[in-house]
């Protein structure tokens, strides 16, 4: 008996999917191989200083440790046996590198708060420690996408994530269309009253930030107020002012980060809309991370005023392009690349007049342990970054981010934002070395769970706070929580975890703090 059509057209469809399969399937292997290759070569050739491991990182064994590049300082009941066994392995370490220890680099992270690391530690790195932290963690394309550099990282490709939502989520811990337990909550009036204290929502308060230039028809000018100042509107989305700069952030203002039945709806109200955005805020530059749709919301560009800078990863500028935002209004950087952007700032002072400022402003690419992708063929095609920032004075302009100087008029505005990213001990400690330390951290917070496969693409709370002692912050605030639930924790969780470890800890509650959406924080 002859195949019929549909047997025939079933028989294609089952070679096609398990060619696309197995190509895939040799892909990864080909690039995690090849990958794994050049992370031991680079560890060879450019040995690190050892950074000061955090409590709960040392928790996990000698094992991790030793894939960071270091020995653990403590065993997981701080055991003070183990800190100078630990010590001493670390320092010899250290001399079989050619390193030199007598600075005491190789220090010891006490179980509290407070880092043991002196402010000069900081952005203390020497020339030759700088290349190294650079040529240690820099991009990496294999096979034409790009590859995380850091050790924790593995490569899970499509299937984990299938494992995770076809499987895990069905049977193991059922959640499918999981919300976090939102919906239930706003049922109740005891719900709705916690969903109003975990999460408030407060309107923007414009006059506070911005003034309207009455005299010309320029729109909103920044008020002279001398301070600095975070509002988050959402997700990772947030607006910054830094010395009279205004930074837009990962712009994204949909209800869901995609029109589709699949994808997750806003928790809560926005504090703006981007029409009210653009109409009351004069944005300078808009940092891009990367290119997830809970990251950036195309529908938003054309709205953009003409004159904002866009900071964004290597191979954004063709998605941007589509969207009316032409090449010379972008800068890609590839990480720990600098660019130093001169702003001219109109500001209006108290008695409404409105001068023009000069402003410089200094953005680095610093690595983050994620992955970019908009389609299912594009996956890390693109790169994904943090960004340490600097705000000067144009009359004092540092020769370079890494410049210090002990006068107090040449001070700038610091600022440390991170995109979606696991944790990595040895990338923190190396940014904090080379670049910090900063005035503020911006961090997220949300979307860990399920650990196993969530803990090497975003950070948990736990973490989050490490991050802030890692790399130097003064002051941190939380983001990336509480606007979509696209994991599995329960949506307060994170909130609860924070509270937590802040209290563990004995911290001051600034050094990273859960904020309503649309309220202002000057710092």
């Amino acid at each position: 008996m002859l195949p019929t059509k549909p047997q025939h057209l079933k028989t294609a469809l089952l070679s096609i999917s398990s060619l696309y399969v197995a190509g895939w399937g040799l892909y990864y292997l080909a690039q995690e191989t090849i990958r794994r290759r050049e992370l031991a070569s680079r560890k060879r050739r450019y040995p690190l200083r050892a950074p000061l491991l955090p409590p709960h990182a040392i928790s996990a064994g000698v094992r991790i440790a030793e894939r960071v590049g270091v020995l653990a300082h403590t065993d997981s009941k701080g055991s003070s046996g183990a800190v100078s066994s630990e010590r001493q392995k670390a320092q010899d370490v250290l001399k079989q590198q050619g390193l030199d220890v007598s600075n005491n680099d190789v220090g010891i992270e006490s179980p509290s708060a407070t880092p043991t690391r002196n402010t000069s530690w900081y952005g203390g790195a020497t020339d030759t420690e700088v290349t190294r932290i650079h040529r240690r963690f820099s991009s990496l394309k294999v096979l034409g996408r790009y590859a995380n550099v850091v050790p924790e990282w593995r490569e899970q490709g499509a299937w984990e994530w299938l494992y995770w939502k076809l499987f895990y989520a069905v049977f193991y811990k059922p959640r499918i269309w999981w919300d976090g337990g939102f919906k239930a909550e706003s049922k109740t009036e005891e719900g709705r009253k916690k969903i109003e204290i975990l999460l408030p929502v407060e309107r923007i308060k414009w006059a506070e930030l911005f003034a309207q230039d009455k005299a010309e028809s320029h729109g909103p000018v920044v008020k002279d107020i001398g301070q600095s100042s975070f509002t988050w509107i959402g997700q990772s989305t947030c607006l910054i002012q830094m010395d009279g700069v205004t930074i837009l952030t990962d712009p994204v203002f949909g209800e869901q980060p995609v029109a589709s039945l699949f994808s997750p709806t806003r928790m809560r109200p926005m504090p703006c809309t981007i029409q009210e955005l653009v109409a009351n805020a004069a944005i300078d530059v808009v940092l891009l991370t990367h290119n997830h749709f809970d990251h950036l919301d195309i529908e938003v560009l054309p709205l953009i005023p003409k004159h904002t800078t866009f900071i964004v990863p290597i191979g954004l500028t063709p998605l941007l392009n589509q969207y009316g935002i032409e090449s010379d209004r972008i800068v890609e950087l590839d990480w720990w690349h600098q660019s130093r952007l001169p702003l001219a700032i109109r500001i209006a002072s108290k008695e409404g007049c409105v001068t023009e400022r000069q402003r410089c402003f200094d953005v680095t690419a610093v690595p983050a342990s994620h992955w970019s992708a908009r389609t299912g063929l594009d996956t890390n095609t693109t790169l994904w970054n943090s960004y340490a920032v600097r705000v000067y004075s144009d009359d004092n302009v540092s020769p370079s981010p890494r410049s210090r100087s002990p006068s107090a008029a040449y001070e700038a505005r610091s600022l440390f934002f991170c995109g979606d990213t696991g944790y990595s001990p040895s990338l923190f400690t190396a940014i904090g070395r080379a670049l910090g330390p900063f005035d503020v951290a911006c961090l997220p917070i949300g979307s860990y769970e399920p650990r196993w496969h969530m803990q090497i693409q975003h950070m948990h709370v736990t973490e989050s706070v490490q991050v802030t002692r890692d790399i130097g912050s003064k002051r941190g605030f939380a983001m990336h929580w509480g606007t979509w639930n696209m994991s599995d924790e329960a949506w307060d969780d994170p909130y609860w975890q924070l509270h937590k470890e802040i209290q563990q800890t004995s911290d001051d509650p600034k050094r990273l703090l859960a904020v309503p959406f649309g309220k202002t924080y000057w710092l």
